[in-house]
């Protein structure tokens, strides 16, 4: 059974592992385990605030603050904000929530929907942890760091229309 192989993998040597603690998150979602894949994305965030590393992407269409109109990768959201929310706040962590957009558009048009991407994810996240708010800034880049840059706004460079989060000194 995949998630009893990927406990059994983490007591390994060197088995602490983002990419083992992904195949747990994973095996559980495909086998439609809910229970399991709330506790292995919290396992998840847990190791990410640990490591300074959240990676965490949420994608969005096109010169917009809403998500993708894809089922399959945003039905977890609401999910993965909440584990974000509690578990950032049990961990006492601060997190930089970044907006990202594509390579098209005007630069400071960019920059603004990035912020706004940014701000919408941690209106988000204080809805179910409103004592975050000191914990939480919301900035953009607006095409500075993307991923693909190829400016189709498709799904070939949607990486690009991302907010994603960073762990920062409080």
């Amino acid at each position: 059974e995949e998630p009893a192989f990927y406990r059994a993998a983490r007591k390994l040597p060197g088995g602490e592992q983002h990419r083992v603690r992904i195949g747990t998150y994973l095996a559980a979602s495909k086998l439609g385990r809910r229970e399991d894949m709330v506790d292995a994305f919290g396992d998840l965030v847990d190791y990410g605030l640990a490591t300074d590393r959240l990676m965490v992407k949420l994608l969005f269409k096109p010169g917009t603050t809403q998500f993708i109109d894809d089922r399959q990768i945003t039905d977890p959201y609401p999910m993965w904000l909440s584990q974000i929310a509690t578990h950032s706040r049990q961990k006492g962590a601060c997190l930089e929530i970044v907006g990202h957009t594509s390579h098209t558009g005007m630069p400071q048009v960019n920059e603004r929907l990035s912020t706004l991407r940014a701000q919408f994810v941690m209106d988000l996240l204080l809805t179910g942890a409103p004592d975050n708010r000191g914990r939480m800034i919301a900035t953009g880049r607006g095409f500075k760091e993307n991923l693909v840059g190829t400016g189709k706004d498709d799904a070939s460079d949607a990486l690009d229309r991302r907010v994603e989060f960073k762990v920062i000194g409080c």
